[in-house]
Protein backbone atom coordinates (compact mmCIF):
# COMPACT_ATOMS: atom_id res chain seq x y z
CA UNK A 1 0.00 0.00 0.00
CA UNK A 2 2.81 2.37 0.96
CA UNK A 3 4.75 1.58 -2.25
CA UNK A 4 1.63 2.26 -4.33
CA UNK A 5 1.21 5.72 -2.77
CA UNK A 6 4.90 6.39 -3.29
CA UNK A 7 4.61 5.56 -7.01
CA UNK A 8 1.60 7.86 -7.42
CA UNK A 9 3.43 10.71 -5.65
CA UNK A 10 6.51 10.15 -7.79
CA UNK A 11 4.41 10.24 -10.99
CA UNK A 12 2.66 13.41 -9.80
CA UNK A 13 5.99 15.12 -9.13
CA UNK A 14 7.30 14.08 -12.55
CA UNK A 15 4.25 15.66 -14.23
CA UNK A 16 4.65 18.91 -12.28
CA UNK A 17 8.38 19.12 -12.99
CA UNK A 18 7.78 18.29 -16.66
CA UNK A 19 5.14 21.00 -16.97
CA UNK A 20 7.37 23.61 -15.33
CA UNK A 21 10.21 22.52 -17.58
CA UNK A 22 8.04 22.94 -20.69
CA UNK A 23 7.04 26.45 -19.66
CA UNK A 24 10.64 27.45 -18.95
CA UNK A 25 11.77 25.98 -22.27
CA UNK A 26 9.07 27.82 -24.20
CA UNK A 27 9.62 31.15 -22.46
CA UNK A 28 13.40 31.16 -22.03
CA UNK A 29 15.32 28.27 -23.58
CA UNK A 30 13.80 28.26 -27.09
CA UNK A 31 14.05 32.07 -27.55
CA UNK A 32 17.67 31.87 -26.41
CA UNK A 33 18.47 29.01 -28.79
CA UNK A 34 16.90 30.98 -31.67
CA UNK A 35 19.73 33.52 -31.31
CA UNK A 36 22.34 30.81 -32.01
CA UNK A 37 22.85 30.33 -35.80
CA UNK A 38 22.95 26.53 -35.65
CA UNK A 39 19.65 26.21 -33.75
CA UNK A 40 17.90 29.16 -35.47
CA UNK A 41 17.58 27.08 -38.65
CA UNK A 42 15.19 24.69 -36.89
CA UNK A 43 11.62 25.72 -37.73
CA UNK A 44 9.90 25.52 -34.32
CA UNK A 45 12.84 27.26 -32.61
CA UNK A 46 12.80 30.03 -35.22
CA UNK A 47 9.08 30.61 -34.62
CA UNK A 48 9.66 30.79 -30.87
CA UNK A 49 12.27 33.50 -31.43
CA UNK A 50 9.93 35.50 -33.64
CA UNK A 51 7.18 35.44 -31.02
CA UNK A 52 4.71 33.86 -33.46
CA UNK A 53 1.14 33.96 -32.16
CA UNK A 54 -1.82 31.87 -33.21
CA UNK A 55 -4.86 34.04 -34.08
CA UNK A 56 -8.21 32.81 -32.89
CA UNK A 57 -10.08 31.55 -36.01
CA UNK A 58 -13.28 33.39 -34.96
CA UNK A 59 -11.37 36.65 -34.57
CA UNK A 60 -9.83 36.16 -38.00
CA UNK A 61 -13.26 35.64 -39.61
CA UNK A 62 -14.62 38.81 -37.97
CA UNK A 63 -11.64 40.87 -39.16
CA UNK A 64 -12.02 39.51 -42.70
CA UNK A 65 -15.76 40.27 -42.76
CA UNK A 66 -15.24 43.82 -41.49
CA UNK A 67 -12.70 44.50 -44.22
CA UNK A 68 -15.10 43.09 -46.85
CA UNK A 69 -17.95 45.29 -45.59
CA UNK A 70 -15.78 48.41 -45.70
CA UNK A 71 -14.70 47.61 -49.26
CA UNK A 72 -18.33 46.94 -50.29
CA UNK A 73 -19.46 50.31 -48.92
CA UNK A 74 -16.65 52.13 -50.70
CA UNK A 75 -17.59 50.36 -53.93
CA UNK A 76 -21.25 51.46 -53.90
CA UNK A 77 -20.69 55.03 -52.67
CA UNK A 78 -19.71 56.42 -56.08
CA UNK A 79 -23.10 55.40 -57.54
CA UNK A 80 -25.23 56.80 -54.71
CA UNK A 81 -27.14 60.07 -55.04
CA UNK A 82 -29.27 62.22 -52.77
CA UNK A 83 -32.69 63.07 -54.19
CA UNK A 84 -34.84 66.08 -53.34
CA UNK A 85 -38.24 67.14 -54.67
CA UNK A 86 -39.52 70.72 -54.55
CA UNK A 87 -42.83 72.49 -54.96
CA UNK A 88 -42.80 76.28 -55.23
CA UNK A 89 -39.13 76.26 -54.13
CA UNK A 90 -40.05 74.36 -50.97
CA UNK A 91 -38.47 71.00 -50.15
CA UNK A 92 -41.22 68.39 -49.87
CA UNK A 93 -39.45 65.02 -50.22
CA UNK A 94 -35.90 63.72 -49.92
CA UNK A 95 -34.09 60.38 -49.82
CA UNK A 96 -31.57 58.20 -51.64
CA UNK A 97 -31.22 56.72 -55.12
CA UNK A 98 -28.55 54.87 -57.07
CA UNK A 99 -27.24 55.09 -60.62
CA UNK A 100 -28.19 52.17 -62.86
CA UNK A 101 -26.63 53.20 -66.20
CA UNK A 102 -23.58 55.26 -67.12
CA UNK A 103 -25.73 57.67 -69.16
CA UNK A 104 -27.72 58.85 -66.15
CA UNK A 105 -30.63 56.51 -65.33
CA UNK A 106 -31.31 56.49 -61.58
CA UNK A 107 -33.70 54.26 -59.65
CA UNK A 108 -35.32 55.37 -56.40
CA UNK A 109 -38.57 55.16 -54.44
CA UNK A 110 -41.61 56.55 -56.26
CA UNK A 111 -42.89 58.37 -53.18
CA UNK A 112 -39.75 60.55 -53.25
CA UNK A 113 -40.78 62.09 -56.59
CA UNK A 114 -44.52 62.88 -56.29
CA UNK A 115 -46.34 64.07 -59.40
CA UNK A 116 -47.31 67.38 -57.76
CA UNK A 117 -43.66 68.43 -57.36
CA UNK A 118 -42.38 70.93 -59.94
CA UNK A 119 -38.65 70.20 -59.63
CA UNK A 120 -36.53 67.14 -58.90
CA UNK A 121 -32.86 67.52 -57.97
CA UNK A 122 -30.14 64.88 -57.82
CA UNK A 123 -27.00 65.52 -55.78
CA UNK A 124 -23.72 63.73 -56.54
CA UNK A 125 -20.10 64.76 -56.01
CA UNK A 126 -21.29 67.94 -54.28
CA UNK A 127 -23.17 68.98 -57.43
CA UNK A 128 -26.90 69.37 -58.00
CA UNK A 129 -28.49 68.28 -61.27
CA UNK A 130 -32.05 68.64 -62.51
CA UNK A 131 -33.67 65.23 -63.05
CA UNK A 132 -36.56 64.19 -65.26
CA UNK A 133 -38.98 61.43 -64.30
CA UNK A 134 -38.84 58.69 -66.95
CA UNK A 135 -41.46 56.38 -65.45
CA UNK A 136 -43.10 55.42 -62.19
CA UNK A 137 -44.63 52.20 -60.89
CA UNK A 138 -46.81 53.11 -57.91
CA UNK A 139 -47.64 49.48 -57.14
CA UNK A 140 -44.02 48.53 -56.56
CA UNK A 141 -43.13 52.09 -55.44
CA UNK A 142 -40.29 52.43 -57.95
CA UNK A 143 -39.29 55.49 -59.96
CA UNK A 144 -36.80 55.89 -62.79
CA UNK A 145 -35.11 59.29 -63.16
CA UNK A 146 -32.74 60.65 -65.81
CA UNK A 147 -29.95 63.21 -65.48
CA UNK A 148 -27.93 64.60 -68.37
CA UNK A 149 -24.56 63.10 -67.47
CA UNK A 150 -22.35 60.44 -69.05
CA UNK A 151 -19.57 58.11 -67.94
CA UNK A 152 -21.13 57.71 -64.51
CA UNK A 153 -20.18 55.06 -61.96
CA UNK A 154 -22.97 52.48 -61.87
CA UNK A 155 -24.11 50.10 -59.18
CA UNK A 156 -23.06 46.48 -59.58
CA UNK A 157 -26.08 44.16 -59.51
CA UNK A 158 -26.22 40.85 -57.67
CA UNK A 159 -27.69 37.55 -58.80
CA UNK A 160 -30.57 36.55 -56.53
CA UNK A 161 -29.85 32.87 -57.17
CA UNK A 162 -26.61 33.31 -55.23
CA UNK A 163 -28.30 34.78 -52.14
CA UNK A 164 -28.33 32.58 -49.04
CA UNK A 165 -30.32 32.76 -45.82
CA UNK A 166 -28.31 34.38 -43.06
CA UNK A 167 -26.12 36.22 -45.56
CA UNK A 168 -24.69 39.52 -44.31
CA UNK A 169 -26.27 42.55 -45.94
CA UNK A 170 -25.67 46.31 -45.72
CA UNK A 171 -28.02 49.24 -46.19
CA UNK A 172 -26.15 52.28 -47.51
CA UNK A 173 -27.94 55.63 -47.59
CA UNK A 174 -26.92 59.21 -48.28
CA UNK A 175 -28.10 62.57 -47.03
CA UNK A 176 -27.26 66.15 -47.91
CA UNK A 177 -25.61 68.05 -45.04
CA UNK A 178 -24.58 71.65 -45.76
CA UNK A 179 -24.29 70.86 -49.49
CA UNK A 180 -22.06 67.83 -48.80
CA UNK A 181 -23.03 64.18 -49.14
CA UNK A 182 -23.04 62.28 -45.87
CA UNK A 183 -23.22 58.47 -46.02
CA UNK A 184 -24.76 56.20 -43.38
CA UNK A 185 -25.07 52.42 -43.09
CA UNK A 186 -27.02 49.69 -41.31
CA UNK A 187 -26.07 46.01 -41.06
CA UNK A 188 -28.22 42.90 -40.98
CA UNK A 189 -28.83 39.46 -42.48
CA UNK A 190 -31.24 37.87 -44.96
CA UNK A 191 -34.17 36.27 -43.15
CA UNK A 192 -36.15 34.94 -46.12
CA UNK A 193 -36.24 35.21 -49.91
CA UNK A 194 -39.05 35.30 -52.46
CA UNK A 195 -39.77 36.92 -55.81
CA UNK A 196 -41.59 39.92 -54.39
CA UNK A 197 -39.47 40.96 -51.43
CA UNK A 198 -36.38 40.19 -49.41
CA UNK A 199 -37.09 39.88 -45.70
CA UNK A 200 -34.28 41.19 -43.54
CA UNK A 201 -33.78 41.79 -39.82
CA UNK A 202 -33.42 45.57 -40.15
CA UNK A 203 -35.34 48.62 -39.08
CA UNK A 204 -34.03 52.02 -40.09
CA UNK A 205 -34.80 55.20 -38.13
CA UNK A 206 -33.44 57.51 -40.84
CA UNK A 207 -36.20 58.01 -43.42
CA UNK A 208 -33.55 59.33 -45.84
CA UNK A 209 -32.67 55.66 -46.41
CA UNK A 210 -35.83 55.47 -48.52
CA UNK A 211 -34.70 54.52 -52.04
CA UNK A 212 -31.29 53.28 -50.86
CA UNK A 213 -29.64 50.08 -52.09
CA UNK A 214 -29.28 46.92 -50.05
CA UNK A 215 -25.90 45.37 -50.88
CA UNK A 216 -23.94 42.22 -50.13
CA UNK A 217 -20.32 42.08 -48.94
CA UNK A 218 -19.19 42.23 -52.57
CA UNK A 219 -20.81 45.65 -52.96
CA UNK A 220 -23.49 44.25 -55.30
CA UNK A 221 -27.06 45.54 -55.08
CA UNK A 222 -29.59 42.98 -53.81
CA UNK A 223 -32.54 45.32 -53.82
CA UNK A 224 -33.96 48.78 -53.12
CA UNK A 225 -35.05 49.73 -49.62
CA UNK A 226 -38.43 51.35 -49.04
CA UNK A 227 -38.43 53.06 -45.64
CA UNK A 228 -41.32 54.94 -44.07
CA UNK A 229 -41.26 57.50 -41.27
CA UNK A 230 -41.88 54.79 -38.69
CA UNK A 231 -38.67 53.02 -39.66
CA UNK A 232 -40.49 50.09 -41.25
CA UNK A 233 -38.75 48.62 -44.26
CA UNK A 234 -39.52 46.62 -47.36
CA UNK A 235 -36.88 45.66 -49.88
CA UNK A 236 -37.71 45.32 -53.58
CA UNK A 237 -35.50 42.53 -55.05
CA UNK A 238 -33.03 43.42 -57.79
CA UNK A 239 -34.74 41.17 -60.36
CA UNK A 240 -37.90 43.29 -60.11
CA UNK A 241 -35.78 46.43 -60.47
CA UNK A 242 -34.06 45.00 -63.56
CA UNK A 243 -37.45 44.43 -65.16
CA UNK A 244 -38.64 47.91 -64.24
CA UNK A 245 -35.55 49.64 -65.64
CA UNK A 246 -35.39 47.33 -68.69
CA UNK A 247 -31.98 45.78 -68.09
Amino acid sequence: MFKSKEKILTLFLILIIGGIGGILADQFLLPYLSTIPFFSKISFIEHAGNGTKIINPTEKIIITENIAIEEAINKIKSSLVAIQSYQNNKLIKQGTGFIMTSDGLIVTAADLVPAWADEYLVFRNDRSLVAQVVKIDLESNLALLKIEEINLSVASLANLEEINLGQRIVLVGVELVKNNLNYFVNLGVIRSINEETLKINLTEENSLANGSPLINVKGQVLGLNLVDFKGLMRTVPIDEIRGFVGL
